[in-house]
């Protein structure tokens, strides 16, 4: 499970992008390179926790399992 912390993060990064109208990108980029620390959390929880509609839980959903994918793939985020 994510720590509180994490999710703050994730919550100030998302909502910051939404002056940018980059809301919907940084969530995605957020899960995608915090996969591995929210994995097991429920979607509709994320997106309670970070204050955006429930209906971006398919999006959470989606993120995780591209996650996967690369990780199967042999595909790596690098900073």
């Amino acid at each position: 499970m994510p720590s509180d912390k994490l999710l703050e993060e994730i919550k100030t990064m998302v909502h910051n992008a939404e002056k940018e109208k980059k809301k919907v990108a940084m969530l995605h980029y957020q899960i995608l390179i915090h996969a591995n620390e929210l994995e097991g959390m429920k979607p509709k929880e994320f997106c309670e926790t970070i204050d955006v509609p429930e209906s971006y839980a398919t999006e959470f959903k989606k993120m995780l399992n591209l996650a996967k994918l690369m990780k199967e793939f042999g595909s790596k985020i690098i900073f």
